[in-house]
C-alpha cells in the first residue's frame, strides 16, 4: 500500500443543487459517520454487482460512440472517457472532480475521441484546435513535444504530477495512444503544482484499467513509410473484478519529412487496478518506451526559408547532419501510482506518485548560421555554410510524489469544498557533453555527406534538484456565488557539483470569483501568481533563476445546452526573468527582462445534430518586452491571430450511417524573430477525415495540410528558421473485440 501522508480533517457535507442547477459544492446537511457495523464489506456477490455499476459508470475503454445508444453511455468524471468533443468535467484546475463551468480559470479539453478523428501522432499535433496554443510552433520537432501556451511555453503533467522536464533535449515524449484526455490549463496555476509557468501547464490524463472488456488492434500506414501497429486490451483479472487490468502497445518504424532520419518507437505499458472495496482504489502503471530519431529540424538560415536567395528555396527534407552520425534516441522507463480512498461522501484523500529513469543520447550537425545571422554564406554564390557538431549523453532519474485530502463542509450559508496537499520532487541528472567542428563546407542546395567523428565527450558537473510544496485551497458558494481561493509555499534547492547550493523560495496565490446568471452563463475574474525553477542541466550557461509571474483574467462560460460550452476570456500576464533564445548558442537560453502578455481567446464546442459535432478557437495575442535590452520588442514565436475550425460528420442524412467525415482549417498569423528585425508570414492549411464502421472494423484517412502549402513556423533573431510539415496521409484499419 502506498504510504499516505497523515491528515486529522473533520467530516464535511454533501453537495445541494444549484440554483442553475446541479453543481458540486456541498450544502450545510452534514453526513453522519458510518458505524463499524455499516461499514462491514458486503458479499462477494453483492460487492462485484456493485462494482460492476461503478465501472460501467466509469469505464473509458475504446468504444465507437455512434453505435452506442444514448442510455447506454457513461456518467463522465474529471479523468474518464468523454463520448464525442465535449467534456463537462476536469481535476485539473482544482485538483478535484469539478464542472468546468465551476472552474475560475480557462481550461480546454482534447478527448481521445478527438485524437482518433484527428490521426494525430504526437502530443502536440493533438493542440492544433486549441484556443491560445501555437502547437507546432517549432514545426514537427523529433525531439519533443513544444507547443507554445499564450506566448509562453508550458509545464507538462502526466496524472497531475510534473514530467521530469520541459524543453530540455532527451525527454520521455508521451504518446498520446495511451492517453484519455488531454487537458490544457492556461494561466498561472503555481497555487496547485508549484512550478508552473505564466502560461499554464498541460495535464495528460493515462488511460487506465476498466472492468469492460475491451481490445482493439490498429494497423496503419502513411506517407514517409509510416507503419505502425498499436494494440489496447482491457478487462478484469479477477471475475469478482477486485483487479483489472490494461495494457497499450505501439509499435513504429517511420522515416519522416527530412531526409536520414528516423521515427521509431517500441512502446510497452501495462497497469493493473486494485479495488478491494467501492471506496478504495488503487492503480499502478508501468511504462518502458524506447524512441530513435534524429534531426529532423536542420536549423536552416532564413535566407532559402523564409525568402528565397539567388538559389531559391532551400527543399523541406534538406538534412545537415551526417548519416550514420547523427541520433537522438531516448529510452524511458516510468513506474507511477494512482491511490485513491473515500472515507465517506465529505472526506477522501489520494496520493499520485511516480519514479522515471530516462538514458538519453544526442549526437547532431547544424549550420552555423549563428555568427553572422544575416549573411552565414561562406561562398559569393551564397549556397555552402559552416557546421558545429553537438554530442551530449544524459540518464536522469525523476521521483514526484502529490498527497493531498479533500474535506467538504459548510459554514453558515457558505459551503466549501477544502484541500490540502502536499507534494514533492527530485531530479537528479548525470550528463556528459562534447562537440565537434565539420570543416567541409556544407551545400545547402547539393550537399554531399562525408561522415563526421564525434570528439570525445567529457562529464558534465553531477546534478540534482529538488522541490518541497504545500498547498491549501477553499472551492466556496453562497447561492449563485462562486469563489475559490488558494495558497502555497514552495521550497526550491539546486546542487550542482563544484558550485554553490542554491536554495529558492516563494508563496503564490490564487483567487477566483465567479457569479452563475440564468441560462447557463458564468462570468468570472480570477488573479493567479506563478512560480517556475528552471529543472535539469544544459539550459542557461549558468544557474537559471526562478521565473516569476502574475494574471489578471476575466471570462464567461455558457453552457446552454447539453453538449454545447462556450467560453471566453481576455487576459493581461507578466513574466520576470523569462528564458529566450540564445542568440549566441542555439542550444542554451537566456533570461531577458519583464514580458507582458495581454490577449483573448474565444472556444465553441457543440453538438449541433447527432451526427454534427463542432469545434471552433478564436486568439489574439500580444506580447511584448516591458522592461530589459529589448523593451518594446515583439515576443519572438507568438502570432498575434490565430482561428481554426474543426468539424465531424455522420452521412446518416444520406443513407450512409456507417461513414463519417470530417474537415478542418487552421490559420496562424505572423510572428516576430525576438529582435522585431524580420516577421514569419501568416498561412492557412487544412485537413480531412474520412471513417467507414462495419461492425467491429473501423477504417481510417486522415490527412493534414491537404494542399501541400510549403510554410515556415517561426524565424529567430539568432539566424535559423523552422519549416511546418508538408501534406501528410495516414490509414489505418482498426479491429475491436
Amino acid at each position: 500500500m502506498p504510504f499516505l501522508a497523515a491528515m486529522m480533517l473533520t467530516t464535511g457535507a454533501e453537495a445541494q443543487s444549484s440554483p442553475s442547477g446541479a453543481h458540486d459544492l456541498p450544502a450545510v446537511v452534514v453526513d453522519k459517520p458510518q458505524t463499524a457495523a455499516r461499514r462491514v464489506k458486503p458479499s462477494p456477490s453483492r460487492r462485484a454487482a456493485r462494482r460492476q455499476a461503478v465501472h460501467a459508470s466509469r469505464r473509458n475503454a475504446p468504444s465507437n460512440p455512434a453505435t452506442v445508444p444514448a442510455a447506454a453511455q457513461a456518467v463522465e468524471t474529471a479523468t474518464g472517457h468523454v463520448d464525442g468533443y465535449v467534456a463537462t468535467r476536469s481535476g485539473t484546475g482544482s485538483k478535484t472532480d469539478t464542472l468546468l463551468r465551476e472552474t475560475p480559470q480557462s481550461i480546454s479539453v482534447v478527448t481521445a475521441d478527438e485524437v482518433r478523428d484527428q490521426g494525430v501522432v504526437n502530443v502536440q499535433e493533438a493542440l492544433r484546435y486549441v484556443p491560445g496554443v501555437f502547437a507546432d510552433a517549432y514545426g514537427r520537432d523529433s525531439r519533443g513535444d513544444y507547443p507554445r501556451f499564450r506566448g509562453q511555453d508550458p509545464n507538462i503533467y502526466l496524472d497531475g504530477t510534473r514530467v521530469i522536464d520541459t524543453y530540455r533535449f532527451n525527454e520521455w515524449r508521451i504518446d498520446p495512444y495511451t492517453l484519455e484526455r488531454i487537458e490544457v490549463l492556461r494561466g498561472p496555476s503555481s497555487v496547485l503544482y508549484g512550478d508552473t509557468s505564466t502560461a499554464g501547464l498541460l495535464n495528460l490524463i493515462s488511460k487506465l484499467p476498466q472492468a469492460k472488456s475491451a481490445n482493439e488492434i490498429s494497423v496503419q500506414y502513411g506517407s514517409f513509410d509510416n507503419k505502425q501497429v498499436q494494440l489496447d486490451s482491457t478487462g478484469k483479472l479477477t471475475k469478482d473484478g477486485d483487479w483489472l487490468y490494461r495494457f497499450i502497445g505501439v509499435f513504429r518504424d517511420s522515416n519522416t519529412q527530412t531526409d536520414y532520419t528516423k521515427d521509431d518507437r517500441i512502446l510497452l505499458a501495462p497497469s493493473v487496478t486494485w479495488r478491494p472495496t467501492n471506496d478504495t482504489s488503487w492503480t499502478v502503471l508501468g511504462t518502458y518506451q524506447k524512441d530513435k530519431t534524429g534531426s529532423t529540424t536542420a536549423f536552416l538560415p532564413i535566407e532559402g526559408t523564409l525568402y528565397p536567395g539567388p538559389n531559391g528555396f532551400i527543399p523541406i527534407n534538406r538534412f545537415a547532419s551526417e548519416p550514420g552520425y547523427d541520433r537522438y534516441q531516448t529510452e524511458t522507463s516510468s513506474v507511477s501510482s494512482l491511490f485513491e480512498h473515500v472515507f465517506n461522501n465529505n472526506f477522501r484523500i489520494r496520493q499520485n506518485m511516480r519514479f522515471t529513469h530516462v538514458d538519453g543520447e544526442y549526437h547532431s550537425i547544424y549550420p552555423d548560421v549563428y555568427s553572422n545571422p544575416t549573411d552565414p554564406f561562406l561562398d559569393p554564390a551564397r549556397r555552402t555554410v559552416a557546421r558545429f557538431g553537438f554530442d551530449r549523453a544524459t540518464t536522469k532519474d525523476a521521483f514526484t510524489i502529490d498527497n493531498n485530502a479533500e474535506l467538504k463542509l459548510a459554514t453558515g450559508p457558505v459551503s466549501h469544498k477544502l484541500l490540502f496537499g502536499m507534494d514533492y520532487r527530485m531530479l537528479s541528472e548525470i550528463a556528459r557533453s562534447g562537440g565537434s567542428y565539420d570543416a567541409e563546407p556544407f551545400d545547402l542546395y547539393a550537399p554531399v555527406y562525408h561522415g563526421a567523428t564525434a570528439a570525445p565527450m567529457t562529464p558534465e558537473p553531477y546534478l540534482r534538484q529538488s522541490q518541497l510544496g504545500f498547498y491549501a485551497q477553499d472551492q466556496m458558494r453562497l447561492g449563485r456565488w462562486i469563489a475559490v481561493a488558494g495558497v502555497r509555499q514552495d521550497f526550491v534547492t539546486s546542487n550542482t557539483e563544484g558550485s554553490p547550493l542554491q536554495n529558492d523560495k516563494a508563496t503564490t496565490g490564487r483567487f477566483g470569483l465567479m457569479y452563475e446568471l440564468p441560462f447557463g452563463v458564468t462570468p468570472y475574474v480570477t488573479y493567479a501568481q506563478s512560480f517556475n525553477p528552471v529543472f535539469g542541466g544544459g539550459v542557461c550557461a549558468d544557474f537559471c533563476k526562478p521565473q516569476r509571474g502574475e494574471m489578471v483574467e476575466l471570462g464567461v462560460k455558457y453552457t446552454p445546452s447539453p453538449g454545447t460550452a462556450i467560453n471566453a476570456a481576455i487576459y493581461d500576464t507578466t513574466e520576470k526573468n523569462r528564458l529566450a533564445a540564445d542568440p549566441t548558442n542555439p542550444l542554451l537560453s537566456i533570461q531577458i527582462g519583464e514580458v507582458r502578455i495581454r490577449g483573448a481567446e474565444l472556444e465553441v464546442l457543440t453538438k449541433v445534430t447527432p451526427n454534427l459535432d463542432l469545434i471552433g478557437a478564436y486568439s489574439y495575442t500580444d506580447a511584448r518586452v516591458a522592461s530589459g535590452d529589448n523593451a518594446g520588442t515583439h515576443v519572438e514565436t507568438v502570432p498575434l491571430h490565430q482561428a481554426s475550425l474543426w468539424g465531424k460528420y455522420r452521412l446518416a442524412a444520406l443513407g450512409l450511417p456507417n461513414v463519417t467525415v470530417g474537415a478542418g482549417a487552421r490559420y496562424t498569423g505572423t510572428t516576430w524573430d525576438g529582435a522585431d528585425n524580420f516577421q514569419t508570414p501568416a498561412y492557412t492549411l487544412f485537413d480531412a477525415m474520412l471513417r467507414y464502421d462495419t461492425g467491429p472494423w473501423a477504417l481510417q484517412v486522415n490527412a493534414t495540410n491537404l494542399a501541400d502549402k510549403r510554410h515556415v513556423t517561426t524565424c529567430l533573431a539568432r539566424g535559423d528558421c523552422f519549416y511546418g510539415m508538408g501534406r501528410t496521409v495516414i490509414g489505418k484499419v482498426t479491429y475491436r473485440f
